[in-house]
């Protein structure tokens, strides 16, 4: 009795947390509105984020277009971070939008990118999302390593070459050069 009400307390924790996060987001969006639309802007790019995580975090696969849609308000937030030293590209044909893909890889390793990079107004940044034609999905930056970054422990490479493996036995191939990062997917096609 006593785990299943531990269960019972942590899931309405867990649905708690959301609402109330939302909630407050909610009433601040309504506080700035009037003064600052780039700020109100910003809280609902950050609410669509937040929503998309909350909501596919469980999951093993997402359609590439709500990857695509998910990763979009994320990019929004992190180009007010740095305005003008991260440029990104995403060219994926719709024909491929109905492949699916690891929830929130893209974004994982776009935050790969900016953690291992520098990106300034000087040294821009730059990240390219594309499919090459052999159902794989490549993201892409320049190489320009920061000075003083920790050694990379690769556990968000890892990640999601794991779950990649668990869910298809596809693997995650990473090619590292002097000039450029690049990571490539696997788009999986349900049967």
């Amino acid at each position: 009795k006593r785990s299943s009400a531990i269960s019972q307390l942590q899931l309405i924790k867990s649905q708690i947390n959301p609402h109330f996060l939302f909630n407050s987001l909610n009433v601040l969006s309504g506080m700035v509105v009037k003064d600052n639309p780039e700020a109100n802007k910003y809280i609902e790019e950050f609410s669509k984020v937040y929503r998309y995580i909350l909501n596919n975090s469980d999951k093993e696969l997402v359609t590439i277009q709500s990857e695509l849609e998910f990763i979009q308000p994320y990019i929004f937030l992190l180009q007010k971070r740095f305005p003008e030293g991260l440029q990104v590209s995403i060219n994926v044909p719709d024909m491929y939008k109905n492949y699916y893909i690891i929830p929130v890889a893209l974004q994982m390793l776009v935050e790969n990118a900016i953690k291992h990079n520098i990106v300034s107004r000087v040294k821009p940044l730059h990240i390219e999302m594309y499919v090459n034609g052999n159902q794989t999905i490549v993201v892409k930056n320049n190489y320009q390593p920061r000075q003083t970054s920790e050694n990379s422990t690769l556990i968000g490479l890892q990640n999601i070459s794991k779950r990649y493996e668990l869910v298809s036995g596809k693997s995650v191939n990473v090619n590292s050069g002097t000039e450029h990062f690049e990571v490539v997917l696997p788009l999986l096609q349900l049967n």
